[in-house]
């Protein structure tokens, strides 16, 4: 049986992560084995040099040539691996002459410079990109996305900036938007007549009255843990009221050649006419592990309609996960007008 080339790739990746996990475990122990042996009293000075270089410059090379070359990363993107090997350094090490930490702090000092300019140079792309993209009639995240994603092509990281952004954007900056609409596209709102917001004023009551008394509870134990899990509930929140105006402000879009459905930020998709099989209200009924798989949701709410796909497609969902599917389930506060509407277009390109 001939093994394919793309079923090699994983095994390559693995084994280079091996190979560097390796090395930097053996130049660690080397390291650290070197300064309990009875050599490094007589050489501590020389020796303490060595051990900075490989903390702060090789082992960040290392990472980089091994993974992060071969995912096309430029060599900046290792820099914190940098700090974290001067933080590691200065633990392991920390009898090592004072002067020594001084040297290697100065050896960080012309890479954080470096670094510091090649952020400032993607943030210019950024805005140039921005600015390239934005129009009058453009949706800000939209634009948003297309610029990060001009600026950063194979980032798996981005869905996750704009999701988070987008949070930010619509909780603190865009109360005094209007909803987003499309010249030649007909709007269909989904949040007047679902109960997601009596939902999300449960949801924020429990969060931060339970959350208040489960903080002074861990308290008693860990202060660390207890901030961490009320800022959580603060994140949840924040998610929760962000939710809700995404909704507000992003009905469905649907003209003659594609449906935009921005869910919340629940879902992201342009779902091109030609791809649809059909357009269906339903009584919903639980799916089967298998068809939920391939199959987008949304959050507690009871969907009426139901969208069938010709084939599978990417939508970006909540956090910025991507997933491809061949159905969709939404709740629409006039689905009778939507499936009417819907019907007609796809009967229209049949027909043409």
């Amino acid at each position: 049986m001939r093994i394919k080339e793309c079923d090699l790739i994983p095994i390559q990746v693995r084994k280079r992560f091996i190979c560097l996990l390796a090395s930097i475990l053996f130049i660690i122990l080397w390291d650290y084995v070197t300064s309990q042996s009875t050599i490094y009293p007589e050489n501590s000075h020389i020796l303490s040099i060595s051990f900075s270089i490989d903390f702060v410059l090789v082992l960040p090379l290392l990472i980089y040539f091994f993974m992060y070359k071969k995912l096309n990363k430029t060599i900046f993107a290792v820099f914190p691996y940098a700090l974290l090997g001067f933080f590691t350094f200065s633990q392991l090490f920390p009898t090592t002459d004072p002067a020594i930490l001084e040297i290697t702090k100065y050896i960080l000092l012309p890479l954080e410079a470096m670094f510091i300019g090649y952020e400032l140079y993607v943030a210019s792309r950024i805005i140039r990109n921005f600015r390239r993209d934005r129009s009058v009639h453009s949706h800000p995240m939209d634009t948003l996305r297309k610029a990060l994603e001009h600026a950063f092509p194979s980032s798996k990281m981005i869905p996750l900036l704009i999701h988070d952004i987008s949070m930010l954007y619509y909780v603190l900056w865009a109360w005094r938007k209007s909803p987003y609409l499309q010249k030649g596209s007909r709007s269909f709102h989904y949040h007047t007549q679902s109960t997601w917001l009596i939902t999300i004023m449960i949801l924020s009551k429990v969060l931060l009255i339970e959350g208040i008394g489960l903080h002074f509870l861990l308290m008693q134990w860990s202060g660390i843990l207890a901030w961490i899990v009320s800022l959580g509930n603060v994140y949840l929140i924040i998610l929760l009221i962000a939710d809700y105006r995404a909704m507000c402000l992003n009905p469905i879009l649907v003209s003659p050649q594609q449906i935009r459905v921005q869910y919340g930020i629940q879902l992201y998709a342009v779902i091109d006419i030609e791809n649809i099989e059909s357009v269906t209200r339903i009584q919903y009924k639980k799916l089967s592990k298998k068809d939920a798989k391939t199959t987008f949701l949304p959050e507690v709410i009871e969907p009426n309609i139901r969208i069938q796909f010709k084939s599978e497609f990417m939508i970006t969902r909540l956090f910025g996960r991507r997933q491809a599917i061949d159905q969709m389930y939404l709740f629409l506060d006039d689905p009778l007008e939507f499936e009417q509407e819907c019907s007609t277009i796809i009967q229209q390109k049949k027909d043409s």
